[in-house]
């Protein structure tokens, strides 16, 4: 069942135009559309709360809307999220990865594109900008995101970043965090290397291996050879002293 676009009084707001929606629908659908506006506000609104939005449920679950709280973003703030966050898809869609979609926010706009998959037919779902435009978003977008996200070529390499979640679960690996984009990039690790990397937890690190690289270049995961911890800011020379040790004196 379609929303009817006068009763939109959101500001993103998702679109489910389907007759039956399960569960498991509509919670992939929520966490997806909430986490493709979260990522945008960290965009347009570095310096908010990125979570500071409330939540509307239209009748009959066909649509979910997010507003604003109150007090935290500027008008002009809500109007970049909303009228990037549709233009970022038609982007997507038409094959050209948005400049301000981090990973996160390819990832979840693929989900978007396969709810309702058990169905002959793409499912009917769209993301409305006010009641002023709207993007559908079906299998095309599904299809555009997964080749920006998939592995393309693996080679010795190295990456850099924060040490910040270990897992032995299933099999032995941590995750790096990237100093320039915050992207998580899963490290596979061995026994003979765990301990370097327990003791170098919520460090940063530069990780040496085998590096998986999307199509973009950009790593993806690495099978951990070597894990070289970076030295603690205390011993790391100041400028002044730098001078003075290429100076001599």
């Amino acid at each position: 069942m379609a929303i009817e676009t006068k009763q939109i009084d959101t500001e993103i707001t998702l679109e489910l135009d389907e007759e039956e929606i399960s569960v498991s629908d509509f919670a992939k659908a929520f966490e997806n559309f909430s986490g493709l506006v979260r990522e945008m506000s960290k965009q347009f609104a570095p310096h908010k709360d990125a979570s500071a939005w409330l939540v509307k449920v239209y009748p009959g679950s066909v649509g979910i809307g997010l507003s604003g709280k109150p007090g935290v973003y500027t008008a002009n703030e809500i109007h970049q999220i909303r009228t990037n966050l549709v233009s970022g898809l038609r982007q997507l869609e038409s094959g050209v990865r948005p400049s301000f979609f981090s990973d996160k926010s390819v990832e979840c706009s693929k989900a978007l594109g396969t709810l309702f998959k058990s169905k002959k037919s793409p499912g009917n779902v769209r993301i409305w900008s006010r009641q002023d435009e709207a993007v559908s978003i079906g299998r095309t977008i599904a299809s555009r995101a997964e080749n920006l996200l998939e592995i393309a070529y693996e080679d010795d390499g190295s990456v850099d970043g924060f040490l910040q979640r270990l897992s032995a679960h299933g099999q032995l690996e941590f995750v790096v965090y990237d100093v320039l984009d915050d992207r998580a990039i899963k490290c596979e690790v061995e026994e003979s290397t765990l301990q370097i990397a327990w003791e170098s937890f919520r460090k940063r690190v530069e990780v040496l291996g085998k590096v998986r690289y999307r199509k973009d270049g950009m790593p993806v995961s690495v099978r951990a050879k070597e894990i070289i911890p970076f030295p603690p800011k205390e011993e790391v020379p100041s400028p002044a002293e730098m001078r003075r040790l290429l100076a001599g004196t």
